[in-house]
Parts: structure tokens; C-alpha cells; sequence
């Protein structure tokens, strides 16, 4: 959205010059007259114009009013959270904090009276609006999704339709095209660069988007993804369009002679080859990303080895006292590793409580430097987390739930870090890692508990699309439940790492991912969970009998 127009202090600048010509004595010749109405003429012409943009600065501002209006009319339907768990709706959101409202505030500074509470308001609340790094942030998270779920450009720019989201504008299209473009990722430049170039020859125009801005960027990225005769034709369409923009000749010249060149050895007209979609038994060859990125997309055949030990039961643990009138229900979800699934381990109430007591201590989610063992912010992993101790809950629900995963797990929480509870935001994820520290890693060298023997993991909500935590070594692929919670063991009998715990929470396509975490350490585990001498023995956890 543009707010511009002409100031009033134009068509008073224009009067004042004209009138400075006139005599005070007007009506003593009738020829002074004849001068009153040629200015009087200019002045009108002046009015009209500053009329025309006038309506045309309202006009814009009620389309802004109702964009805004649908958006708040849609988070008061579906309920804030809903909404902005849309991706898109998010993103929108973000652009018109860091762009079009404060282009607002900026063109009403001038405004009459009745405006001014709207400026002040404005005044009071800019400060918490987002920052360029949060458009950013979500544009990347857009772009992450695209990638990861091969999403359709058109179907995502128009709102993902059937899914509630709102449609992006050009303004919004071309954007999204421009940082793929500065991010070097050329193929997505690509999708959104022509999808702009489709709306703004469907009529969709924007002052601020010109056809030679789109054509630009079009012709470096086909030139980038090698389709070297596509980029000419841009470009000698671009000439067309801004004849002396010398650098368009200068990347002519240059496209040409590559084009030549591959001319010269046959591979100019060669088509491009099909895209190689391989099953996941064929999976020697792709690498750790590809892996990853096809068990987030789609749901991968369960081995027979697993299908025969996935059993679930009731236990209480040899008559543990906390389980003996509420059983834990078991699900055996994957072997090798052992991935158990606990069934409404957590209540509602509990759930509510702990979300209460995160948000306002959520940050940014640090990983730790395998190098340095210090925390740092990671591309990789893009979600805030808090930390809560038993201390900061007077209603006890923390200690609680930390006592329950003794009872569930046998391990003792005497070395384990605090709970932390993780918020993921529009495209969250966490990439493929380990909990554990590996031998060459520092992370837990200073940790009295020595290194993370196990992890649980509690799903806080449900989510509507994505989210999966997935093994990417092992091909399990376990979906967020609300109340429900995952535990491994990262670490073999012999406390040597098990490689194949390596896992990835995937991108979050729509809703809002809460999870919380307990990290158990091997201190004080020594009589509950003994060693094996072998370093290749699993922990025998998935049977019945251990739990009875």
C-alpha cells in the first residue's frame, strides 16, 4: 500500500503567486478582472488535482482497511492462533507491520485533526511492531515450505486455496521472488518471478513494480539454472522495454558468447533431464537432506521387522506406585532404535499450565557448537523456547510431570536439565541432529550429569499439517498428538552414541507446534539402567515383560 498525494500547501503556494501579481484595487479596471480569471482558472485546474490524489491516497487507504478488516475478521472467526498459524497469514501480517503501516504513520504526519489519534496510537504501539529481519524471517520460512513439501507457487501465492489463507498481493509475489533472488536460490526466483510477470499481465499492476524490474531478475536466474536461450530472450526483451540500460546489453553480450560456446559443443538445445523421484529402499545414494526432506513429505512404508514388534500394552512398570492405578499406555512405535510412545501422559489442565508459565520466558531456541560447546542461534533451528525449574510452579505441576518421568522411564531426573517447552513459528523446524554429544564434541564436558542418555518428548498440540519428528537413519516418522509424548534413548548400554537416534522436527506447513522436552543425562543412572559390555547392545525396553 502507497499513501501519497499533493500537499494543501501547494494550492496555497500557487494562490499566493498569483494573487502577488494582482493590485488590492480590483474593481477600479475592469481589465484586472480578466487577470482574476486566469488565476482563478489555475487555481481550479490545482484543485482538481489535488482532488484526484486525494481520492485516489482514500482509495488506497480503504483497500488497506478492508485487507486488514478481512484479516482481523478472520482471526476473530477462527481464533488468533488458527490464523497465524497459516503461513501466509503470517507473512502478510509481518509485511503490513514493517511496511504498510508504517508508511502510514509516515503520510499522515500532515494529516488534519480528526487524524491524529490514529498517529498517536500509532506513535505509541511502532516500537513492537516487527523488523525487516522478521519479513525475513518469514519469507524464508515461505520459500522453506515450498521446498520441503513442493508446494505450488500459483496455489501458495493465491493463499493455498481450501486452506483459509489469505492471497498474497503482487507487491507480496515479487517480494518473495526478490529474496529467493538475493538468497541465490534461483530456482524459487524463478516460480515467483513469473508468477508476478502472470498477475501483472492479468491486469494486477502496482506502481512499485515495473515489467523490466521482473524481466531483470527472470533472465540472471534462467541464466543461473543454465537455461541460457531463455535468459537471452529475456534480456532482448528487456532491451526492448529500457533500450539504453547498458548493463542489459553488457549480460546480452556475455549470454551470447555462452550460448555460442555451448553451440560449439552440442549441449545448447539438449533437453534437461527428468527429475529422479527414488523410493526410500533406494535411499543409498541420497544424502542425510534428501532423506530428511522425503520423510517430512510423505509417510514411508513400515519394514516387517518393525510391523511385527509394534505392540502396545498397558504398564506399571513392576507395580510402580505412580502407575498402579493409572497405567502408562505403551505403543511400541519403531525399534532400532527404540522409539516408545506414550499415550495422554499429560492432561489438558497440565498442558495449559505449562504453555502459561513458557510464554513469557520464550527466546529464540539455541543449539549447542560442536566445536566450542557454547549455545549460539542456528539457521537449522528456527522456534523459542523456555526453561521451567519445579521452583517457578507453586501449583506443582512441573515437579509432577518430572516425577512421572521417572515412573514412566525408571531413569532418575537428578542430572536432567529443566523442562523446556518450545513454541515453533511459521515454517518452524529443527533440523537433523543428535541430543547426545558426540566424542569429538565439547557440549557436555562441564555438565555434572556427563552426557544425554534419553529423551522424552511431549507433544503440547496438535498440528494441522507438518511437524513430524522424524529419524532420519532409521525412517521412523512419528506425528505430534496433543498430550501424547515420544522417549529414546540416545545413548547404547555401553554409553557409546546411537547413531541411528539422529532426528528432525519438519517444517511446520499450518497450525502451531508446542512441544516440550526433557534431556536426561547418564549421572546418577548407574543402578537403574546398568552398562553392557558390547558396544553394539540395545537397551531391551519394548517388551511387555519389562514393563509388567
Amino acid at each position: 500500500m502507497a499513501v501519497t498525494g499533493i500537499s494543501t500547501a501547494c494550492i496555497l503556494v500557487v494562490a499566493a503567486c498569483v494573487l502577488t501579481q494582482c493590485s488590492a484595487e480590483v474593481f477600479s479596471a475592469l481589465t484586472h478582472f480578466s487577470t482574476l480569471v486566469k488565476s482563478e482558472e489555475k487555481l481550479a485546474a490545482e484543485l482538481q488535482a489535488y482532488i484526484a490524489a486525494e481520492q485516489e491516497r482514500l482509495s488506497r487507504l480503504h483497500r488497506f482497511a478492508d485487507e486488514v478488516g478481512r484479516a482481523v475478521k478472520s482471526s476473530q472467526d477462527r481464533g488468533p492462533e488458527e490464523h497465524i498459524g497459516h503461513p501466509t497469514n503470517a507473512f502478510l501480517m509481518v509485511r503490513r507491520f514493517t511496511h504498510d503501516w508504517k508508511k502510514l504513520y509516515s503520510s499522515l504526519q500532515s494529516v488534519p485533526r480528526e487524524g491524529k489519534d490514529l498517529v498517536s496510537m500509532l506513535e505509541r504501539m511502532k516500537k513492537g511492531f516487527p523488523t525487516p529481519a522478521d519479513v525475513s524471517g518469514t519469507g524464508a520460512a515461505l520459500l522453506r515450505l515450498q521446498e520441503t513439501y513442493r508446494l505450488n507457487t500459483s496455489s501458495m501465492a493465491d493463499g493455498m486455496a481450501g486452506s483459509k489463507g489469505q492471497r498474497l498481493s503482487v507487491s507480496d509475489v515479487f517480494h518473495l521472488g526478490l529474496m529467493a533472488y538475493a538468497e541465490n536460490k534461483f530456482s524459487h526466483a524463478k516460480k515467483w518471478l513469473q508468477e508476478t510477470y502472470r498477475r501483472l499481465y492479468a491486469g494486477e499492476a502496482d506502481p512499485d513494480i515495473s515489467e523490466s524490474d521482473i524481466i531483470d531478475h527472470l533472465a540472471y536466474s534462467e541464466f543461473k539454472l543454465g537455461n541460457v536461450r531463455r535468459a537471452v530472450r529475456w534480456t532482448k526483451k528487456l532491451i526492448h522495454l529500457q533500450p539504453s540500460m547498458q548493463r542489459a546489453h553488457t549480460n546480452l553480450r556475455y549470454y551470447l558468447t555462452v550460448f555460442r560456446e555451448q553451440v560449439k559443443n552440442g549441449t545448447a538445445f539438449a533437453p534437461p533431464l527428468p527429475p529422479v523421484v527414488p523410493s526410500y529402499e533406494e535411499d543409498v545414494w541420497l544424502s542425510e537432506r534428501g532423506r530428511y526432506l522425503y520423510l517430512c513429505r510423505a509417510s514411508v512404508p513400515t519394514p516387517d521387522f518393525v510391523a511385527s514388534q509394534q505392540i502396545c500394552f498397558y504398564s506399571n512398570r513392576n507395580r510402580t506406585p505412580g502407575l498402579i492405578l493409572q497405567p502408562a499406555k505403551v505403543e511400541v512405535a519403531w525399534v532400532r532404535p527404540t522409539i516408545l510412545l506414550y499415550r495422554d501422559i499429560l492432561s489438558d489442565t497440565e498442558i495449559a499450565r505449562l504453555k502459561e508459565l513458557a510464554t513469557p520466558l520464550l527466546r529464540r531456541a539455541t543449539v549447542h557448537n560442536p566445536a566450542t560447546g557454547k549455545l549460539e542461534f542456528a539457521e537449522y533451528r528456527v522456534s523459542k523456547s523456555g526453561w521451567l525449574s519445579d521452583e517457578m510452579d507453586p501449583s506443582g505441576v512441573v515437579t509432577r510431570i518430572n516425577r512421572r518421568i521417572t515412573d514412566y522411564t525408571g531413569l532418575s531426573m537428578t542430572t536432567a536439565e529443566l523442562l523446556q517447552v518450545v513454541n515453533y513459528g511459521i515454517g518452524g523446524q529443527y533440523e537433523p541432529h543428535f541430543d547426545h554429544a558426540r566424542k569429538e564434541e565439547k557440549a557436555f564436558d562441564d555438565h555434572a550429569g556427563r552426557n544425554r542418555i534419553a529423551t522424552m518428548l511431549f507433544y503440547l498440540s496438535n498440528v494441522t499439517a507438518g511437524g513430524n519428528t522424524v529419524f532420519t537413519r532409521a525412517g521412523a516418522r512419528v506425528a505430534p498428538s496433543k498430550g501424547d509424548a515420544t522417549f529414546w534413548y540416545n545413548l547404547l548400554p555401553s554409553g557409546e552414541g546411537d547413531a541411528t537416534t539422529r532426528h528432525a522436527g519438519c517444517p511446520v506447513l499450518s497450525g502451531s507446534k508446542w512441544v516440550c522436552n526433557k534431556w536426561i543425562h547418564e549421572g546418577d543412572q548407574e543402578f537403574r539402567q546398568p552398562c553392557k559390555l558390547g558396544e553394539s547392545d540395545y537397551w531391551d525396553i519394548h517388551q511387555p515383560p519389562e514393563y509388567l
